[in-house]
């Protein structure tokens, strides 16, 4: 490879920079770089472009990172703004070699080559858009000195989440970056993308639900979330069949937004594998620390087998033949790499928590099952694969619901507990610093006496109200729990 001094002339780069930026002569994005479909997530980009602050989406590979990104600059057409004061650079197509000093060589270039002016002083706002954007050591900097310099250069920004998280790069950006992580699409993303018409329907009561939820917490009554989980059931029974067909495609194949978007199940397996192994191989061991690429995949897999599963530091490492240090080390590049997350267990403790063993989740279920080596024909019917299935999508939804209602709480994953004796509330969150425990009971009937986890976490530390996850319908057990059929709290999630 260069070294980090050289670069393409002037003339090749503008050459091919062009060839990115085709609106500057078309004065539109090519309709095959745009997708019709908008994550959630893309209106809170949009929302904040007229900021100083830069922005930077981070997430997994192929989570739809640049299709967002080509979005918003057909929207910046479309409002006004001159095409060619948009520049879209995206790092991994070999224009320039890593350095913050090309870096800045290429926004000259352009700014002269395309503007006619200096990128130091130019005559009116700029985006910079930058895809891949880890890939170009000390890019922070540059940032930086244009932000402290008040110069009217907008960065907007992607790249892996790993590449952030284990580096610390971010630390120069400190009060002048806004971060946005991007996930795999979440049910009610799923349903919306391959049914539009419901999106508004589903909407309506998945804020319902958050809403009711949220007032149970404060009051102490779980009737008001109850009542809500009626209303949604029966708002949306006409759907009901295919929400159910829905999640059960959902909970074999996940929510990455290039296989929901394939027709039918061949294929989607492989495709699944594809897209994990680029994550692992670039992104997870790409980091720098991952010496053996190998042994992260090997981690990696055992960990889906099994997810969600505890992880026993001492005998997984003794099992992998690594150090401790470097076992921790591999599971904080699978989380940077947004490949896997981590459950604490529950306790007021903070130092008894440090002394159990944390859960770990693959992020996306599909991921988690193709890992596993599922195959094309498998289905839900086992009642253990689909309860792990179940598990695992509870897990990154309650995430979400967390995040949504407990902003500041992100991106914690939710906690885990258990008795000693067996039982367990599978997830804790904290809402107006008060416990929520959901169990997942992955079965069409759920008999009071499955819920021990939650009846014994009920009596230790009082929640307002408990969940219980099912495939059944909703009910009202005691005065505190609500049963919620799957499909329903994955929306309100």
């Amino acid at each position: 490879m260069e070294d980090d001094s050289r670069m393409l002339d002037d003339e090749t780069v503008l050459q091919r920079m062009g060839r990115l930026n085709p609106w500057w002569k078309t004065g539109a994005v090519p309709a095959a770089w745009l997708k019709e479909f908008k994550r959630r997530d893309y209106s809170a980009l949009a929302g904040r472009l007229d900021e100083p602050h830069a922005q930077s989406i981070l997430g997994a590979s192929r989570v739809g990172k640049t299709t967002m990104l080509y979005q918003m600059v057909a929207d910046l057409i479309a409002g006004g703004t001159d095409p060619r004061r948009i520049l879209f650079l995206s790092l991994d197509a070999q224009l320039l070699v890593p350095g913050a000093e090309n870096l800045l060589r290429m926004l000259e270039a352009y700014a002269n080559g395309v503007l006619g002016e200096s990128i130091h002083d130019p005559a009116g706002r700029i985006y910079a858009i930058l895809d891949e954007v880890h890939l170009a050591r000390g890019w922070q900097r540059v940032v930086k000195n244009f932000f402290d310099q008040a110069r009217p250069v907008k960065f907007v920004v992607s790249g892996s989440s790993g590449a952030d998280a284990l580096a610390g790069e971010s630390e120069p950006l400190v009060g002048r970056i806004w971060r946005q992580a991007l996930a795999a699409m979440s049910f009610a993303e799923y349903v919306s993308f391959k049914s539009p018409g419901h999106a508004g329907a589903l909407s309506a009561a998945g804020s319902d639900m958050r809403a009711c939820l949220d007032e149970s917490v404060r009051t102490g009554s779980a009737r008001p979330f109850y009542d809500s989980v009626k209303r949604a059931s029966l708002g949306l029974a006409t759907l009901r069949d295919d929400l159910e067909a829905r999640l059960s495609d959902y909970m074999l194949h996940g929510g990455y937004p290039e296989i929901a978007a394939r027709k039918g199940r061949p294929g989607r397996a492989e495709a699944i594998r594809t897209l994990t192994d680029l994550s692992l191989y670039r992104d997870a061991a790409g980091t720098g620390g991952v010496r053996n690429p190998a042994v992260l995949a090997q981690l990696f897999r055992s960990i889906a087998w099994r997810s969600p599963r505890t992880i026993n530091v001492a005998r997984t490492s003794r099992d992998l033949g690594i150090s401790k240090a470097t076992l921790e080390y591999y599971c904080e590049a699978l989380r940077g790499a947004s490949l896997v997350s981590y459950a604490e267990f529950y306790t007021p403790s903070p130092a008894a928590r440090r002394r159990k063993d944390r859960k770990a989740y693959v992020c996306d279920v599909g991921v988690r099952n193709a890992a596993s080596m599922l195959g094309e024909g498998d289905t839900i019917d086992d009642p253990a694969e689909a309860g792990m299935m179940a598990e695992t999508v509870a897990g990154d939804h309650t995430r979400r619901l967390w995040q949504a209602l407990a902003p500041a709480a992100a991106p914690q994953m939710p906690r885990f507990w258990h008795s000693g004796g067996g039982s367990e509330a599978d997830l804790v969150i904290k809402l107006h610093r008060k416990p929520v425990p959901i169990e997942v009971e992955y079965r069409r009937h759920v008999e009071p006496s499955r819920l021990k986890g939650l009846s014994r976490f009920s009596a230790r530390f009082d929640p307002p109200v408990a969940i219980a996850v099912s495939r059944g319908e909703a009910r009202l057990d005691g005065d505190r729990t609500v049963v919620v059929p799957m499909w329903l709290y994955l929306l309100m999630c």
